[in-house]
């Protein structure tokens, strides 16, 4: 717990370095170390909204004055370590229920959308479930091998037409990417690609990020649809 509460001073400062812009009239009311003290408890804040933690603001405003002016503890300190154990593997467990209800929820829409767009006549499915679409046909040459690089273009979307990744938002040029180690919609959709193609994959969970999801980008048991160039293979 020590090294959390550290860790969530030094991001407190990294954040307070960053994003000081000069002082306002209201600033220079108070001191570096009183804008120190508001700006960490801001990060707190904000680090306990993003785990989901139902603070008592009161609380915790209280420990922290309880521990900086040496007072007697509304709870024993001892027992900190013991609860705080106990209390973050619930958290962890809620957390855990939690995704794999989103996450039966999102493959449950992902197998509906799929069963639908598999009528496409412009749709092709292949035997491990990945869709795809020919959106342009390469130069009929060499396919990529599952271990090769190969350089492209890209736009990622979610069902709702969200962008949670592309090419252009990484400054636009072509991406080298390694086909070994990727999603296994991708190891085995680019494979089907000649040097110059453009498809469309529609990507089941399972050959994609599966129930853990990636990030805050892509939720647990999404289908995903890339919009793929093949650039060049190297």
């Amino acid at each position: 717990m020590k090294k959390q509460i550290i860790a969530l001073f030094c991001i407190a400062a990294v954040s307070v370095s960053c994003d000081k812009k000069g002082d306002t009239k209201e600033d220079s009311k108070y001191t570096d170390d009183q804008k120190a003290s508001y700006y960490i408890g801001l990060n707190i804040a904000q680090n306990m909204k993003q785990e989901g933690f139902k603070v008592d603001a009161d609380l915790l405003a209280q420990a922290i004055k309880e521990e900086m002016e040496g007072k007697k503890k509304l709870l024993p300190a001892e027992e900190m370590n013991t609860f705080m154990q106990e209390y973050m593997q619930k958290q962890n467990e809620k957390k855990h229920s939690a995704a794999l209800k989103q996450a039966t929820e999102n493959k449950k829409k992902g197998q509906d959308f799929l069963a639908k767009n598999k009528s496409n006549p412009k749709v092709k499915t292949t035997a491990s479930g990945l869709q795809y679409e020919v959106l342009q046909e390469g130069d009929g040459g060499a396919n990529p091998k599952a271990s090769d690089i190969v350089q492209v273009k890209y736009t990622g979307k979610l069902l709702d037409g969200t962008v949670f990744d592309s090419t252009d938002k990484n400054g636009g040029a072509p991406m080298d990417i390694n086909l070994g180690a990727v999603i296994k919609g991708w190891t085995e959709g680019i494979q089907l690609m000649s040097k110059g193609a453009k498809y469309r994959f529609y990507i089941p969970s399972d050959l994609a990020y599966g129930d853990g999801g990636a990030g805050a980008a892509i939720p647990a048991g999404a289908t995903i649809i890339f919009d793929v160039e093949l650039v060049s293979i190297k």
